[in-house]
C-alpha cells in the first residue's frame, strides 16, 4: 500500500533527494516550495506524513505548523532544516504546543539512511492504524 507524503522544501536539490528517499520508503510524494502552496494543497488533499523545511524563502515553516494545527492534521510531521539546533528545538516545541505529531527533527545535511528508516516506520505504523480502523468498522 502506498502512502502520501507532502514534501515542503524550497531548494530543488533537497526536494529531489527527499522525494527519492520517500519513494524508496513506500510513499507517493507531492512537493511544494512555499508556505502558500503548502497551505493550498493541505486544504484539498490528505497526506499520511509531511516533511517541512523551516526556511521557505522570506517566510518560515512555522507558518505551515500553524496551518497544520488549524486543519487539525494528526499525521507525523518531520522538520528538516539547516537551522541551528536552538531553532529546530523551538520549532518542535511550537509543533507540540499546537498539538501536532512532530517527530524528532533532522538537521541538514540529512542522515539519509535514518530518514529512510524513519519514513518506513511511519508507513508501517500508518498501515497498522488503517487496519485497526478497518477492523473496528466491521465490529
Amino acid at each position: 500500500m502506498r502512502h502520501e507524503l507532502l514534501v515542503i522544501e524550497d531548494a530543488d536539490v533537497h526536494l529531489s533527494i527527499l522525494r527519492k528517499i520517500a519513494t524508496q520508503a513506500g510513499f507517493n510524494t507531492t512537493g511544494v516550495s512555499s508556505v502558500d502552496a503548502a497551505s493550498a494543497i493541505l486544504r484539498t488533499r490528505h497526506f499520511d506524513c509531511v516533511t517541512l523545511d523551516l526556511s521557505l524563502g522570506e517566510r518560515s515553516g512555522t507558518e505551515v505548523l500553524q496551518r497544520l494545527a488549524e486543519l487539525k492534521y494528526r499525521g507525523p510531521v518531520l522538520i528538516i532544516s539547516a537551522s541551528e539546533n536552538d531553532r529546530l528545538d523551538a520549532s518542535v516545541r511550537i509543533g507540540n504546543f499546537l498539538e501536532l505529531n512532530v517527530c524528532p527533527p533532522f538537521s541538514k545535511p540529512i542522515n539519509l539512511p535514518l530518514l529512510r528508516q524513519t519514513l518506513k516506520q511511519i508507513a508501517s505504523e500508518t498501515d497498522r492504524q488503517k487496519l485497526v480502523r478497518r477492523q473496528a468498522g466491521r465490529g
